[in-house]
């Protein structure tokens, strides 16, 4: 509720300001920090009030394509995986945006389709081979897949970059070699 009246105040100060000036804050300073608190607050899982932020942002600067990438993350959060790999694909081709084609795998896996998620994980990695993390995702569903050999070739590339996530990564080598099941990572964490 505070929240509410926090956006709803400075919408109004800025729409009587009639120059996208809150109290000597330019728009975009505005803008800023209301894409700030959307981030933060879909973090916290608090969705309403994070649509709230990001759509007030798009609608004072929609030119801003940063906006509409935080807003497919808040989408994928909530859970609207579908609607968030839509979101997503806008921004695989644009290198302003490295980290769509992973975040739009990510959803993949959370719907099941994990032959789409090795293709967006593969596509990341070529552009990003020491991410470790990735290298890790790409085993998961290499593996989910049914493609035990791909899964432990993806497991042997992570830990060669010996990155922190090293630890997950053995853990993963026996799971696939022992015939273990694999909980897929929970999409959109970072």
């Amino acid at each position: 509720m505070k929240h509410n009246i926090f956006i709803v105040f400075l919408s109004l100060l800025l729409f009587l300001s009639g120059r996208g000036v809150v109290f000597g804050q330019s728009a975009r300073a505005y803008v800023d920090q209301l894409d700030k608190n959307a981030v933060y607050e879909s973090k916290k899982g608090n969705y309403p009030l994070a649509f709230q932020y990001i759509n007030k942002a798009i609608e004072i600067q929609p030119k801003r394509m940063d906006l509409y990438y935080h807003r497919a993350m808040i989408i994928g959060r909530a859970g609207d995986y579908g609607k968030a790999i839509i979101e997503f694909s806008r921004f695989v081709s644009n290198k302003k945006f490295p980290h769509a084609v992973r975040l739009r795998a990510d959803c993949y896996m959370a719907i099941g389709m994990y032959e789409r998620a090795v293709k967006d994980y593969l596509s990341f990695l070529k552009d990003a081979p020491r991410d470790g993390k990735v290298w890790s995702y790409l085993a998961e569903a290499c593996f989910l897949v049914g493609n035990t050999k791909a899964a432990l070739e993806a497991v042997q590339k992570g830990l060669a970059i010996r990155s922190h996530w090293s630890d997950r990564l053995r853990i993963l080598h026996e799971q696939i070699i022992s015939g273990k099941q694999i909980v897929p990572h929970k999409p959109l964490t970072n």
